[in-house]
């Protein structure tokens, strides 16, 4: 798909999105409008364009991104569009210029006080190879594309109580022929139901699909029941316990997954919130040794006038679908720190750094990957129409298969020029 497709793809996406929310206003909503064009310039650069391990071909890519966004609310409707592509230009030609596609549109209709519906989806072509949604390991800077699309309907049935269902389809192509394409589709369903003012539960179903351009497709029924206790306004206990059935097209692999857990959700003051969980699940294969993992769960986050600090753990077990590898199930283990605050009324800063294990169990021999990233930014708003941004981003793979291995280093600089107010009609 060249450029022009690609524009044109991305804006009939749009389109469908605008098309629905307005099929379902009603005659007598009242609306407005407010419309944000922006342009951003900037340069960056890399001291790893291949993402190789001898960390030897540096480049500067240079950006022009044109953008604009656009906002309709009302009182029973609204919907957000946001189109921004971007001319990359690659300094020492270690690649060609390209165009990359960037798109996203929510829309939300509220037709009674019980009742809200959302719709929302996420185009992206790009070449960069790194990505926030895929921690597996893509070195080339061949195209891809990555669509997420969701739905979800939310019916509150009182103070405390709520239903709900929802669906996704998100799909990746990759213009990379040792790269296979994937799909993964399905949806949920819930209730959380409260007995009285101490006791609640948490009721939840999923249905998912994935299918592959060669590996097996496979197809994922998962069963989810939580018991609720709230000792006082601020703390809430609780017992869970998840069932999972894995199911492979040909019946060689198939697996369940037994998932318990207990937990704790304490809101320490305003400003702060402490959530933590303790699992222990066990992968039951019918021809083969069980697989079990304990991680610990758990959760801050503080809020301050100016700013606020997360940090968060987490581990478990997922499966590499619409990624750039696919290697099946693994367990997995996460740390991550987040920070942001406005020094004065021009000038905000920002941190972050993660830290992932992935041990994936279907790879032969099994692999293990430490993934590592830590990155900084300062804002600039230089004046009410220009704004400057500059970021370093560090980031590191050390994989049991040596050659997934990598280190970059990055370092950006990027002006926007966007008006201090959108335009309102």
């Amino acid at each position: 798909m060249d450029a022009t497709q690609s524009r044109s793809a991305t804006m009939l996406k749009l389109a469908q999105i605008a098309a629905v929310l307005f099929i379902f206003w009603p005659q007598n909503g009242h609306a407005a409008m407010q419309i944000t064009p922006r342009v951003s310039a900037g340069a960056e650069y890399t001291d790893n364009v291949r993402l190789s391990p001898e960390s030897t071909d540096t480049d500067i890519i240079s950006t022009v991104t044109p953008g604009i966004t656009l906002d309709i609310s009302g009182r029973p409707a609204g919907l957000t569009l946001d189109y921004a592509p971007s001319y990359v230009d690659y300094a020492d030609g270690t690649y060609d210029d390209y165009w990359r596609h960037l798109a996203t549109g929510s829309a939300w209709w509220q037709p009674v006080k019980s009742t809200r519906l959302e719709l929302s989806d996420t185009f992206l072509k790009t070449e960069d190879p790194i990505s926030d949604d895929d921690l597996t390991v893509r070195r080339t800077r061949n195209p891809y594309t990555r669509n997420t699309a969701t739905a979800r309907a939310d019916y509150q049935l009182g103070d405390d109580n709520r239903a709900y269902v929802d669906g996704l389809y998100t799909f990746l192509e990759n213009e990379d022929p040792a790269i296979e394409d994937s799909q993964r589709f399905g949806g949920s369903a819930g209730v959380a139901y409260w007995f009285n003012i101490r006791w609640g539960v948490d009721v939840d179903g999923e249905y998912y699909r994935a299918e592959y351009e060669e590996s097996e497709d496979f197809t994922d029924l998962v069963g989810r029941l939580r018991l609720n206790h709230r000792f006082n306004p601020h703390f809430t206990g609780y017992v869970g316990y998840a069932h999972t059935f894995h199911d492979f097209d040909d019946d060689s692999d198939d697996f369940q997954i037994y998932d318990g857990s207990i937990g704790f959700d304490y809101a320490i003051d305003k400003t702060m919130d402490l959530g933590m969980s303790v699992h222990y699940f066990v992968r039951d294969f019918e021809d083969s040794k069980n697989q079990s993992e304990t991680p610990v769960n758990i959760n801050l986050s503080k809020r301050f006038q100016r700013g606020s600090i997360n940090l968060d753990g987490e581990g478990g077990y997922n499966y590499t679908t619409t990624s750039a590898e696919n290697l099946g199930y693994y367990i997995y283990y996460r740390g991550g720190l987040s920070a942001d605050y406005a020094f004065t009324r021009r000038l905000t800063g920002d941190a972050n750094a993660l830290y992932a294990y992935r041990d994936y169990k279907d790879t032969l021999p099994d692999r293990q990957d430490d993934v590592f990233r830590a990155g900084c930014g300062l804002s600039f708003q230089l004046l009410k129409w220009l704004s400057m941004r500059a970021g370093y981003l560090y980031r590191t793979v050390d994989s049991t298969d040596d050659v997934n291995d990598y280190k970059e280093n990055r370092v950006s600089l990027l002006f926007t020029v966007a008006p201090s107010q959108p335009h309102r009609f």
